[in-house]
């Protein structure tokens, strides 16, 4: 640890009269504060900016390593053109002597903080939710269709949208279901608005909707498929599962019957057969899922 050298009565000052920012996206995790270079006085912010990084310590910033300096109870520590802090007990050393932090990687994260508060997002947004028939979590469904995606090659803009996939659809507010995947990017919410059979409340008839999802994904880019296909297969696994367990009663779940579902899975089996051809391994196994369906159907 470098040597905590006494804050000059000026950057005191400064920290005493600028407004902080209170950051709302680790506000469960992680309550910090913001200051952003270009809304202060610039050179008063290098100079704090200087000595947090000449006599701080160095610690871990969730993945990566950063410079802290503590002062008047708060950790302060230095990202480019913002400086944040937060109570000294939320530091990295604290949680980690408290029992609170978890052993840290050697290596590279394979996903960032992005997908770690998209994950969180999708807890909070389905936590009231189970599947159909059942006292599942629904939440169950969508680590499956990440997990699907993920094994089939997805980046984390497309395993982000695997676990947002249902939220436009399924969730009643739509603006603000909307703005949420929005803050995970264009690109996610591109894919999670692709992979919607429906924006509206209630929901379009049935038939209508999953003609227009076909129709859509038929002109629908590699990631949109990749995103739709892991979720199908969540779903037809889990319809089969039950079929052995339950038998036909399982369809009096669905708003429509077992004819209707069936045609509606061939139907996205052939489209995906024409059109993800680059995931052949994933279509050949919603094929056979849907191929037990059909053989547990009588």
């Amino acid at each position: 640890m470098s040597d905590q050298k006494k804050l000059p009565e000026h950057l005191e000052n400064f920290i005493a009269e600028t407004p902080w920012t209170f950051a709302k996206t680790y506000a469960r995790t992680w309550p910090h504060e913001y200051i952003v270079r270009e809304k202060v006085d610039a050179g008063l912010f290098d100079e704090l900016a200087a000595h947090i990084e000449n006599h701080g310590y160095e610690s871990h910033f969730y993945e990566t390593k950063r410079n802290y300096f503590d002062y008047g109870g708060n950790a302060y520590w230095h990202m480019d053109n913002i400086i944040n802090r937060c109570p000294g007990t939320c530091t990295f050393p604290n949680r980690q002597n408290e029992g609170r932090e978890f052993p840290w990687p050697a290596g590279p994260w394979r996903l960032s903080l992005r997908f770690l508060e998209a994950v969180r997002a999708a807890v909070i947004m389905f936590a009231d939710k189970t599947r159909k028939g059942c006292r599942t979590p629904y939440i169950s469904h969508l680590f499956a269709t990440c997990a699907i995606a993920l094994e089939n090659g997805a980046g984390e803009d497309e395993a982000i949208a695997a676990l947002l996939h249902d939220a436009i659809e399924d969730i009643e507010d739509k603006p603000k279901v909307k703005a949420v995947v929005g803050l995970f990017g264009p690109e996610v919410l591109r894919i999670v608005e692709e992979c919607s059979d429906a924006d509206t409340f209630p929901k379009p008839p049935w038939r209508d909707r999953k003609e227009r999802y076909i129709a859509r994904l038929a002109e629908a880019d590699a990631s949109v498929l990749l995103v739709s296909a892991a979720d199908k297969l969540h779903n037809a696994r889990a319809i089969a599962a039950d079929l052995r367990r339950h038998g036909p009663p399982v369809w009096e779940r669905f708003s429509v019957g077992r004819d209707e579902q069936l045609w509606y899975y061939r139907e996205l089996v052939d489209l995906f057969r024409k059109r993800l051809t680059g995931r052949p391994a994933l279509v050949d196994e919603l094929e056979s899922a849907v191929s037990e369906i059909e053989r547990e159907r009588d």
